[in-house]
This record gives C-alpha cells, structure tokens and sequence, in this order.
C-alpha cells in the first residue's frame, strides 16, 4: 500500500458516490441563499475584525506626580493690557502668570471667520509683533477691544483656582482698569490638563458666555480625573480629562459691591483615575470565528432543509434518491 493510499485511509470526510446523489431546484436555490449569507456574515466578522475596541479601566490613581499642566486658548472681550492671570492652590501658593501666556490682541467675535478688524494692516502688524513676543502699540490693539489668551503652564497637582481677572479688581496693583472697560465676554477655544490623547473630549471646549453687566464673575468648578492612555502599539500617555459644572453672578452697573468681576475656574483632582486602552481582535481569533461561523452555518441550514423535506413527504424518503442506484441494477 503506498503513502497516499495510506493518508486516503485516514479520511474522515468520506465523499458520497455520485450515483448516490441528487440535485434539485430547491437545493440549488437553497446553495445560492446561503452563499449570499456566508458572504454577509463573512463581512460582518471581517468589519468586526477591522474594529478597534476601546476598554475602560478604574482605579486609586497610581501616578505621582508633582505639577500638572494646563493648555488655555480663549479670548476675553478685553484689551490685553488690562488683564491678569494668576493660581491659587490649595498650598496658599500664588502664581502670576500673565506673563507666562502669549497674550495677543484680538478682534472678538462668536465666530473665528468673522472677523474683520484682524485683516486691517494697521491691526494686523500689532498682532504680529504681539504674537511673536516683540513690544507692540497698545493704544491700537485696544481698538480692537478683545485679547486672545493662549499657551501651557504648569501647576502644582493639587485643588487650585486660576483666575483672569483686570488690574485693580482682585489683586494689588499700581493701576486700576476704568469700570467702562469691563467686559469678561469670553470664548474658550480650548481649556484641557495635560497632554492630548485621541478623541479626548473637552467640554469647554468652543464654548461662549456673553456678560450682561461690568461686574459679573463667571465660575467654572472643574473635577479633573487623571487618565492612563494606551494605543494598540503599547505607547502610554499620562493625562487628565475633566467634567465641568458652571455658573455667574452680576452686580447691577450702578450699584457695584465688592465682588471681584472675572473669569474662575476653580478645579479639583481626583483620587479616581481611568486607564483607556485600546485593542483590536487578533487574525487568529477572525480566523477561528469565521470558520465557526461558516460550518454552524452549513450544518444548520442542511440541517432545517432536511427536517423540513421529512415533514413535507411526511417521512417517506425521496423515491428518486435512489432511482440511478436501481436504474443500474435494472441494466445489469
């Protein structure tokens, strides 16, 4: 007996003679349905394949960590020579940051295209020299009533408030801002702690608030969650993401009292912290799955054909199944 011979032994998927056989209308429409299922499945299962999982993971923050930085870019309806923006944390420490931030006169408007002042060469060479850090004609750029806050400082990681407030309203200073020029109208093109990561949600983000009188505070109370990213190549990136509740008050114009007018955002950490990673389905797995998925398949729709043809004969067999069987027997 030869090797092939003996490997044709060990055949568990005996084949059925073709004497044995018998085709039909019903099967063969049966075959095309089927084959049109498998194929739909098939793509399913390879869509699901293609599809990156992102996992959500909660625990007691793990991180030490010393500061915590925070990226800002919003425009207040104020001339950027009349702003101040300081820290206050937890510790009673107290940073002045104004001139840690590029702070770049600005046209203010709800919508950054619409804007026309900004296009004017008179303006328009203040905000270069503003932008690029160089001394500017204030008395211009105030025409242009707005200032654009932009840029990353770095914080202790404890609760703190950031405030932006004007000179003379708030803290010490040699001058004061006239109450005519009060105006904390703002958008919040960006407002996050910490470094970006993938589909990161900032809820302040592109964000407007219009004030209704000189003296109006706006708050933002801030619940800041440190979040562990990492990417299907294992890259990790440590980050934080933040929930937000918000409100104002306003002292009428006529009658100011001593509440400090501005923009606060007092925030908090959390001991909670969340680790995403993402991960997406091994080919080995796809491949498992498929092939389940096409012999279950197989298996039970022959399966349901069957049982449906014994109860339509009512358990007779099929008389022509065997009818080339007796026709050659008949010859012989």
């Amino acid at each position: 007996m030869t090797l092939a011979q003996k490997i044709a032994q060990l055949d568990v998927f005996p084949k059925v003679d073709v004497d044995n056989q018998a085709r039909s209308e019903k099967g063969g429409l049966l075959t095309v349905l089927l084959g049109c299922f498998l194929a739909l499945l098939t793509l399913s299962e390879f869509s699901d394949y293609r599809r990156v999982r992102t996992n959500y993971q909660f625990l007691v923050d793990p991180t030490i960590e010393q500061g915590i930085q925070i990226n800002m870019d919003l425009t207040v309806a104020m001339p950027c020579n009349v702003l101040l923006v300081h820290v206050y944390d937890a510790s009673g420490q107290q940073m002045h940051l104004t001139e840690n931030l590029k702070m770049v006169p600005a046209e203010f408007s709800t919508n950054r295209e619409d804007q026309k002042k900004a296009l004017d060469s008179r303006y328009l060479q203040e905000v270069v020299k503003a932008a690029s850090g160089k001394p500017y004609d204030e008395k211009i750029a105030a025409e242009m009533g707005a200032c654009r806050i932009l840029g990353s400082i770095y914080a202790s990681k404890i609760a703190a408030n950031l405030h932006i407030t004007s000179r003379g309203h708030g803290y010490h200073s040699h001058s004061h801002t006239d109450h005519s020029l009060l105006n904390f109208t703002h958008r919040i093109d960006e407002l996050s702690f910490g470094k970006y990561y993938p589909n990161a949600i900032n809820p302040l983000d592109n964000s407007i608030e219009v004030s209704d009188s000189h003296f109006e505070a706006f708050q933002y109370f801030l619940s800041i969650v440190p979040t562990t990213y990492i990417d299907r190549q294992k890259d990790v990136i440590i980050t934080n993401q933040y929930a937000v509740t918000d409100s104002r008050k306003a002292a009428p114009d006529d009658r100011p009292t001593n509440m400090v007018p501005g923009i606060f955002f007092k925030y908090d950490i959390e001991p909670i912290s969340v680790q995403i990673s993402e991960s997406r389905q091994s080919f080995i797995h796809f491949i498992v799955r498929l092939c389940g998925i096409v012999g279950g398949s197989v298996v039970t729709v022959g399966f349901i054909y069957r049982t449906i043809k014994l109860i339509l004969t009512g358990g007779k067999e099929d008389p022509n199944l065997y009818a080339p069987a007796h026709n050659l027997m008949r010859s012989v």
